[in-house]
């Protein structure tokens, strides 16, 4: 049976597929050449284990309530109120003239808290304004007898009450400085609502019980602290409703009803005067750290 022969290598041949190797060679390096030289859209995606740098921006906290007392960062600190310019319109006695009284006070009142609230982190919100004639029934219960209070601040729904009736006729009378240092003392409660530290006492009366000794000396140095608020408020004010006005309201606090001693809430005139005076005087929050003061600087 006749078997076919092997083909012999031609040296032509093998010279021509070797040239055909090479090409090909060269031709693959060119395109991965251009494959690595070419742009890649698109975010670069670290592989694991691959540390990416962190910006060094950080956002500042947001501005919260801090729920303590003595201890607070409003009074651990000597935060001052800035000066301010107060359009208070004439002042009158009539219903209307005490609403635009009081209302121009607030927006004063706001002017002077809102940087001096924002310095240390704390949240700033103006207060709503009730200027009805009379005191009624709000989220905080019972309105006050007249016996009791002319004005009062409502945490709940953050309202001061300024009855222009009640405050005309058993409150300042015809003198402004009288209208203006409740307003400011109302405001107070405002910034304590702020600030934290109003739910902060307010718990602590709940846990003593609200006519106890130890509730009633809470209730006092809320208070206090308010006509030291007030106080501060003046002096920030003085120069642009005038030194004597501002005197006159910072001195009103010596007038106030004195308590008797088992409901004594507000503390006697004399350190509802003195507190009035340390604000007014220092014109600093850290003076107003009533929450550290002795029982008898709050009695």
């Amino acid at each position: 049976m006749h078997t076919p022969e092997e083909p012999k290598n031609n040296p032509i041949v093998l010279i021509g597929v070797f040239s055909l190797i090479v090409l090909c060679v060269l031709g693959l390096g060119g395109i991965t050449q251009l494959e690595t030289s070419r742009r890649i859209n698109g975010r670069a995606v670290a592989a694991p284990g691959v540390q990416v740098p962190q910006t060094t921006e950080t956002e500042a906290p947001r501005p919260r309530a801090v729920h303590r007392l003595a201890d607070h960062p409003l009074l651990t600190a000597p935060v001052r109120l800035p000066a301010v310019t107060c359009a208070l319109p004439g002042f009158g006695v009539s219903d209307a003239e005490l609403s635009a009284y009081y209302k121009a006070g607030v927006a004063c009142l706001d002017q002077a808290w809102r940087p001096a609230l924002e310095q240390v982190n704390l949240p700033f919100d103006p207060p709503a304004l009730d200027t009805s004639p009379d005191l009624v029934e709000g989220p905080c219960g019972s309105a006050p007898a007249e016996s009791e209070a002319v004005a009062y601040y409502c945490g709940r729904n953050r309202t001061i009450y300024m009855p222009t009736r009640r405050l005309r006729d058993n409150g300042g009378g015809e003198r402004a400085g009288s209208h203006l240092a409740t307003l400011a003392h109302e405001y107070g409660h405002h910034v304590q609502a702020l600030s934290g530290m109003l739910r902060a006492a307010d718990s602590k009366i709940v846990s003593a019980g609200e006519e106890t000794p130890a509730g009633l000396e809470m209730s006092r140095r809320i208070e206090l602290q308010a006509n030291c608020f007030a106080g501060m408020f003046l002096v920030a004010a003085s120069e642009s409703i005038g030194t004597g006005l501002a005197q006159e309201a910072a001195d009103d606090f010596q007038y106030a009803v004195e308590e008797p001693p088992e409901k004594n809430a507000h503390g006697s005139p004399e350190n509802q005067s003195e507190w009035a005076s340390l604000g007014f005087t220092t014109g600093e929050t850290s003076s107003c750290n009533t929450y550290a003061a002795s029982a008898e600087a709050v009695g």
